[in-house]
């Protein structure tokens, strides 16, 4: 019986990557296509944050990494907002599975948000995310946001990831006119940082 649960508990690791693959490829299709609608919607960001932080604290405990929220440097006073929850939340989910998928157990995950009120009445948000992960190389980080892109020919099957995640990413912000930034070194981790200009 031991065993057979084992055989279950890999055959439905095996399916959620499949379909996480299926999910990626499809999303880039897309996104390259033009066929991804945005929708400006009033929502919530507490909510959504919410949610977010409880999904990844979960995953980030099952692989022993610490999840923080920077509650000293990261803050925002605008939580009623118009926009797209979907798209910020895809965003985020592939920046924080990264750094969970990149890092190692004891490290940590820190994850914040800061806004910035402007002069006329609006604001930016700046969401970051910083592991403790393997890092990238300087030669990498060019190509980071590539599709497929991964630093090296083992990556795919020990961190199980088709390389599209970033590339995802980087597609949304471009379309919602944002700013992405990445810093990263190896063996030290990465923070990339992903600023909503309104």
């Amino acid at each position: 019986p031991q065993m057979q649960q084992k055989i279950r508990e890999k055959v439905m690791e095996s399916l959620k990557y499949l379909v996480s693959l299926v999910n990626d490829v499809l999303d880039m299709n897309k996104l390259q296509s033009g066929d991804l609608k945005d929708q400006q919607l009033l929502f919530d960001l507490t909510e959504v944050l919410q949610e977010l932080n409880q999904i990844y604290d979960e995953r980030a405990a099952k692989k022993g990494i610490r999840y923080e929220i920077d509650w000293k440097n990261g803050t925002y006073s605008h939580s009623t907002l118009v926009g797209n929850p979907v798209y910020l939340g895809r965003i985020l989910s592939n920046i924080m599975d990264n750094a969970i998928k990149f890092s190692q157990s004891g490290s940590v995950l820190t994850f914040g948000v800061k806004e910035e009120t402007l002069d006329d009445g609006r604001a930016n948000f700046t969401f970051y995310c910083k592991d403790q992960g393997v890092g990238m190389s300087e030669d990498f980080i060019a190509h980071a946001f590539d599709m497929f892109s991964q630093e090296s020919e083992t990556s795919r099957s020990r961190y199980e990831g088709t390389g599209l995640g970033l590339a995802i990413v980087k597609h949304i912000v471009a379309q919602h006119e944002a700013q992405i930034s990445l810093e990263s070194e190896e063996g030290a981790g990465t923070e990339i940082k992903v600023t909503f200009l309104k």
